[in-house]
């Protein structure tokens, strides 16, 4: 994964600009996040493991909320934004840099741990996937569980196939600049690069490159009940990807 480590702490002084508002992505993800913690686990379910945090977007929220957040990503850059945007704001956040497939947590440090953004799908295969899946098992107290967001794969198109997403203009320190994604398919898996231009045209674009595993929603699924979760369900409508979760047997 030193491709992916590179990657984000290349992107890590630029990631907010992914958000058209980083401030209200913050809060609003916060805000569903407690909301589907309590629904699951119950509102006594305050200690979160955030075990791919980037700069803080879900870990920032929630600690705004009163949760008790532990964080980890394997990205030192990211780790380093974290927690200075926690200091910021007025909050603590422990952060750590680590492998999400080996958290250096201790044994159900945490109701629910976290795993946002398609994190796993940076994983090299599905062997590498279920091993994180366990460890995410073994960080979640009993009673508590695992919420994981990821994108919603269809069938991969051909390879060579290129796809551009747009996020559009983002300003930022008095600069404009455009920021869009461009996916590469290779087959199972695909090149997803990260292009942040000035519009000015005072500075070359910052290209970031790395790669993911198209993994459907389904198959993450029965991953986790694999791995010993249980009442693993798919959840639509609530966050801005799917979300699947499954709690740790008491």
């Amino acid at each position: 994964m030193v491709d992916v480590r590179g990657f984000y702490d290349g992107l890590a002084p630029l990631y907010h600009l992914i958000f058209e508002n980083w401030d209200a992505s913050i809060a609003r993800q916060g805000a569903q996040l407690s909301a589907l913690i309590a629904e699951r686990w119950g509102r006594d379910a305050r200690a979160v493991l955030d075990g791919a945090a980037g700069i803080g977007t879900q870990a920032l929220g929630l600690l705004g909320r009163g949760f008790h957040v532990i964080a980890s990503d394997l990205s030192p850059g990211a780790v380093h934004r974290a927690r200075r945007e926690a200091a910021t704001r007025g909050l603590r956040l422990p952060a750590a840099v680590a492998d999400f497939r080996a958290l250096p947590m201790a044994v159900a440090c945490a109701d629910v741990v976290l795993i946002a953004d398609n994190a796993l799908a940076h994983l090299d295969t599905e062997a590498d996937i279920a091993l994180a899946l366990r460890e995410y098992f073994r960080c979640a107290r009993p009673g508590g569980g695992c919420l994981i967001s990821l994108r919603d794969y269809g069938p991969p198109p051909p390879a060579g196939t290129l796809e551009t997403v747009p996020y559009g203009e983002r300003k930022w320190n008095g600069r404009r600049y455009d920021v869009r994604q461009v996916w590469t398919w290779q087959g199972p898996r695909y090149d997803v690069s990260f292009e942040i231009a000035p519009r000015d045209g005072s500075e070359r674009a910052t290209v970031l490159t790395t790669s993911c595993l198209a993994i459907p929603v389904a198959r993450m699924e029965t991953l986790m009940r694999q791995a010993g979760f249980h009442d693993v369900v798919r959840i639509d409508g609530r966050f801005f990807q799917p979300i699947v979760a499954g709690s740790r047997p008491r």
